[in-house]
């Protein structure tokens, strides 16, 4: 068991156990286990990390590691948000919303991506998480938020994000990692990268909207200049 900081909560012992004790996990006994551990907010903020180090576009803290699964918390400082991204060999999974946060779903047609919905979700939802969800998510509000993230293999590999793809729309490729989903991901958490990235004038506007925060912050000004110009123009974008 590996914890970042200090004993787990007693209502995540019981939720690990629960998942080490059953025998075929999927999603809904999950999502079953979620409920009746009744993890509480209060129990996770002494691992949250609202300020975490520059150029993260969020905060990812695993709190477990077991043979088939692990569990990590999310920390969203205002504007945080993850790149699209998909969850590599995860067979089952769930996310515990301990807060507000925002959500795009997206449709993946071999190297083409496309918005299909975005909305808020609220505090005290459990959503299913399986590898071909590819989505986003993060925090547009004025206040810091948590969610709580596990990820399960069939395979028995504990890590199974491993080979999740980051979908980064302002550079137009794939990047293939470990399962980190960071904005302007480093080149030292890919395996691949594969270029030829298209999408449509709607998810291309949307996603630059949210990740322009992000890259001032760190000050990629080449980076902003390029996003401003295509959000000025965005028909152009598409006539290279």
């Amino acid at each position: 068991m590996r914890s970042e900081h200090r004993t787990l909560p007693g209502t995540l012992q019981y939720l690990i156990q629960e998942i080490e004790d059953c025998n075929e996990v999927d999603s809904s006994k999950l999502i079953d286990f979620i409920h009746s551990a009744k993890l509480q907010k209060e129990e996770f903020e002494p691992f949250s990390d609202f300020s975490h180090q520059q150029g993260f576009s969020y905060a990812r803290t695993r709190l477990y590691e077991g043979a088939s699964f692990n569990i990590y918390l999310m920390s969203w400082a205002p504007g945080d948000f993850t790149a699209i991204h998909s969850h590599g060999q995860t067979d089952w999974g769930a996310v515990l919303f301990f807060s507000d946060v925002n959500h795009r779903l997206y449709k993946v047609q071999e190297k083409n991506i496309q918005l299909i919905d975005k909305t808020g979700v609220k505090a005290g939802t459990i959503a299913p998480v399986n590898g071909n969800l590819v989505h986003a998510m993060g925090n547009l509000s004025e206040n810091p938020a948590m969610s709580l993230h596990i990820y399960g293999s069939e395979k028995g590999i504990s890590n199974a994000n491993d080979g999740s793809l980051v979908y980064e729309l302002e550079k137009m490729q794939i990047r293939r990692t470990h399962g980190e989903a960071y904005i302007n991901i480093a080149e030292e958490n890919c395996l691949e990268t594969l270029k030829g990235l298209t999408t449509n004038k709607e998810t291309l506007v949307d996603y630059l909207n949210i990740v322009l925060p992000y890259y001032k912050k760190n000050g990629f000004s080449e980076m902003c200049n390029k996003i401003v110009s295509i959000l000025s123009d965005p028909e152009s974008h598409f006539l290279h």
